[in-house]
């Protein structure tokens, strides 16, 4: 991963959330905590003067400050205020403050109250809106408005999480109402963001136990390009390489359709020379699978396919391909083919 890139991101990330209420929405099988433990973390590197109230409805302070060590990010639990749900045999700490259950929204709005009134200009982590919002949507919504409005007055802001499609259509609608930003991560390790006036499109990944970052939007460069190859067949994958080697070309093969998606999604190829008759999933869905992702919607595909009715050609075009050749082909095409191509997108060759 370039290391650059990643800090570039981080910087954005922290400038565009900064001091603005945001909700971290994702899948519930995306470890979005870690994400959201990473920004404050980061948050509180930068920022000396930052204090973090933490409402713990999902996890009890000390798995919160377990978690932190796990993930090795450095923090001064000193700036951080815990509001715990207190359970029976629970050991009490006189810093903490505590309600007896995640229902208890009267006990927590008077604590986030008081804390906001000591500590104004604090940022304020409510760990799960899920929890939340399986009580009465009429409840929740009073109180998010309250601690909103008591959080705004007292020059503070809000994160949160929301696992997506977890809640009513109606629910999860009330409570992203009560947001500036939403970030949005997905199963594949994408997050996107509009933040104010920048487009934050970006994937992330753990290396080495660190989190690491890119952009999604690959620009294409004066250069060679990388070409996915997606046959079935390994003759034509290797008759393609063979008579395209005189090219700036480099080559990633895959064999059926699943192996085709995460090629793309690990490779990154700058275009995708795709068969339609595959055993496991035609092309046709392949192509559809890619479209769903921001890291591949852009990526421009030509279907090579023995395939030669319009139907098929016209189905393809649908679809949001970018060409059609025919089997058997000419090595002159199939190059006049990717060139015309990869120019609409920008590309030219190195002289």
């Amino acid at each position: 991963m370039n290391a650059d890139e990643t800090q570039e991101i981080i910087s954005v990330f922290r400038e565009g959330l900064k001091s603005k209420n945001v909700l971290f929405l994702a899948p519930i099988d995306v470890a979005v905590g870690r994400i959201v433990y990473f920004y404050i973390s980061d948050l509180l590197q930068n920022y000396p003067q930052q204090k973090v109230i933490w409402l713990c409805l999902k996890n009890p302070m000390k798995k919160v400050l377990e978690t932190f060590q796990e993930y090795k990010y450095y923090i001064d639990s000193q700036r951080i205020i815990f509001i715990d749900v207190l359970t029976p045999g629970k050991e009490q700490y006189n810093h903490v403050l505590y309600f007896s259950s995640p229902s208890d929204h009267t006990k927590i709005a008077s604590h986030i109250a008081q804390l906001f009134d000591k500590f104004p200009g604090s940022l304020l982590i409510i760990d799960s809106m899920t929890v939340l919002g399986n009580d009465n949507i009429q409840i929740v919504e009073s109180f998010i408005n309250f601690v909103c409005t008591k959080v705004s007055e007292k020059k503070g802001s809000i994160i949160s999480i929301l696992g997506k499609d977890t809640l009513k259509t109606e629910s999860e609608a009330i409570i992203k109402s009560f947001f500036e930003i939403i970030v949005e991560l997905t199963s594949i390790g994408e997050i996107h963001a509009e933040l104010g006036m920048k487009t934050l499109d970006a994937r992330f990944h753990v290396e080495d136990g660190k989190l690491c970052f890119e952009y999604i939007q690959k620009k294409l460069k004066r250069g060679r390009l990388k070409i996915l190859i997606v046959d079935d067949e390994p003759d034509i994958s290797d008759l393609l390489q063979l008579s395209l080697s005189n090219q700036p070309y480099d080559f990633v093969v895959a064999y059926n359709g699943q192996q085709a998606i995460e090629a793309t999604l690990k490779e990154r190829p700058d275009l995708i020379l795709l068969d339609i008759m595959m055993p496991d999933m035609d092309g046709y869905e392949v192509v559809e699978r890619l479209k769903q992702s921001t890291t591949s919607s852009n990526i421009p595909v030509i279907m090579i396919s023995a395939k030669t009715a319009v139907e098929d050609k016209v189905r393809g075009m649908e679809l949001g391909i970018d060409d059609y050749i025919s089997k058997p082909f000419d090595k002159r095409e199939v190059n006049a083919r990717i060139r015309m191509v990869m120019r609409r997108y920008g590309w030219m060759e190195e002289d």
